[in-house]
């Protein structure tokens, strides 16, 4: 008995090793957690984890790691409160659970296997592709790149997130990575992964940083490429899964280079003013800026 209590922890021990290792080397090349790609990738190996032991924090002093591991204890121990009030488990519950808790299916497995039910994964799986549908035509109702309109003013917005996005990696560091944006002709929202609140200095220097390249008046370029040619050559695109196969590629000078598929405007000389008027947090790692243009005068 003991022999196998044995066992059991040594292969717990090594797996939580694996993850951990894995874990830090995705973090390393810039991964945070998310819900796309290898953000996914991460969140499910930290949430492995989670699970296989309570010590998480006592074993390592990665802030990603920890910070998403409490997060995720929140909705484990409310996933095990609703799990509580079900009497007969099914797919669809199962994904709700997944869905509200980001409960682990597997684990919904065990907890309902240790009284006697079985998950329908089938229904699982059909629920799970029943929301990504919606997802994909809630997106599909805005225009390329997170534009709510395409008026004149809001090209110009659309411009000047590249300008942003490219400050914010020229301040901040590199591992800045572009996570949304929402457009109108009123203010730009630009979503990004960062640890930290911003400071004054560095808002300002962000700032600065844009509007110096507005008043250069830099051309806007485009060209139609093959997807890997353009990730290859240097081009930004944090949304891989949305494209095809060939892209279009819009740089500003020597500035900025990233995959877009919305309108801009020829040259940065035209934007006007650019001013940050709230940075805040929206989640774990994850910042979000809103902006103004102002008019030239």
């Amino acid at each position: 008995m003991f022999g196998k209590k044995y066992k059991d922890e040594k292969k717990n021990f090594r797996v939580i090793s694996d993850h951990l290792r894995a874990s830090q080397a995705l973090i390393d090349n810039g991964v945070i957690p998310s819900n796309k790609m290898h953000g996914y990738i991460l969140r499910r190996l930290i949430r492995r984890i989670a699970i296989k032991t309570d010590q998480v924090i006592k074993i390592t002093d990665n802030k990603i790691i920890v910070d998403e591991v409490k997060k995720f204890k929140v909705g484990l121990d409310n996933g095990l409160k609703e799990i509580k009030k079900i009497e007969n488990i099914t797919g669809k519950l199962a994904f709700d659970l997944y869905q509200s808790f980001g409960f682990p299916v597997e684990l919904t497995i065990e907890l309902f296997a240790d009284k006697g039910q079985k998950v329908d994964l089938e229904e699982f799986k059909k629920e799970f592709e029943k929301h990504k549908e919606l997802s994909r035509t809630a997106s599909a109702g805005m225009f390329k790149g997170g534009l709510g309109e395409q008026s004149e003013i809001a090209t110009k917005y659309h411009t000047a997130t590249h300008l942003l996005h490219a400050s914010l990696r020229q301040v901040l560091g590199e591992k800045v990575q572009q996570k949304g944006s929402n457009i109108t002709s009123e203010r730009l929202r630009f979503d990004f992964s960062y640890s930290e609140k911003l400071s004054a200095k560095q808002i300002r220097e962000i700032e600065d940083l844009i509007n110096q390249k507005i008043r250069e008046n830099l051309p806007v370029t485009s060209e139609v490429m093959d997807k890997n040619s353009a990730l290859q050559n240097g081009a930004l695109g944090f949304f891989s899964e949305k494209y095809g196969d060939r892209v279009t590629v819009y740089t500003i000078s020597n500035f900025s280079k990233e995959i877009c598929g919305g309108p801009h405007v020829k040259n940065t000389g035209n934007l006007g003013t650019f001013k940050i008027i709230k940075e805040e947090s929206v989640g774990l790692n994850l910042r979000r800026i809103y902006a103004l243009l102002e008019p030239i005068t």
